[in-house]
């Protein structure tokens, strides 16, 4: 062999080492970065992951992001930031609770709420699901450990609560059309 041929066989050696790692260290940052940028958005214990269809994907974000803008508004008793997520006609069904219509027939039993409970809630997403990209359900629960503070007495007790909230899309906004909760029978179970 003469000593062009080798340089020539050496080179496409090199190129060849060079094209399998270079394809190694993708596979290994698509393996452990592809899941977040694709992305189990639900939290440690939520089941919810974001659609690989991007347009799908950023209507998951924004009715996600109103959900937990009333989780802010929950969590620091905040009325006047939970009504500008619902709609005029908007319906919120609680455990054990009378069914209210409307952000004024919601105010009062929200202000009642909070003068007995302050919440640290940390919504688990189980799903986000889009229909005609204008209509979203959201189901969340609260993950094992998650307390509700009673202001009464001081105590602590453990949160049970899952929610669903109906969005639908008006006028640009996502808005919440329905609001509910239940107590699971385990903490921390979808």
């Amino acid at each position: 062999m003469n000593s062009s041929a080798f340089h020539n066989n050496r080179l496409c050696v090199i190129k060849f080492i060079f094209h399998a790692v270079l394809l190694l260290f993708i596979c290994v940052i698509v393996a452990v970065a592809g899941p977040s940028l694709v992305g189990k958005d639900g939290g440690p214990t939520g089941a919810f992951t974001y659609s690989t269809d991007p347009h799908v994907a950023a209507l998951q974000r924004e009715a996600k992001d109103v959900v937990e803008r009333y989780q802010t508004g929950l969590n620091t008793s905040d009325f006047a930031t939970i009504r500008k997520l619902f709609t005029l006609d908007a319906v919120a069904e609680w455990n054990e609770k009378a069914t209210v219509i409307g952000p004024d027939a919601m105010e009062g039993p929200y202000e009642v709420l909070f003068k007995k409970i302050k919440f640290t809630t940390d919504f688990q997403f189980d799903a986000v699901d889009i229909y005609d990209d204008d209509m979203a359900i959201v189901r969340t629960h609260h993950p094992i450990g998650q307390t509700e503070f009673i202001v009464a007495d001081g105590s602590k007790k453990l949160d049970f609560n899952r929610e669903i909230f109906v969005l639908r899309k008006t006028g640009g906004d996502w808005k919440i059309i329905l609001y509910t909760f239940t107590t699971q029978p385990k903490q921390g179970e979808q």
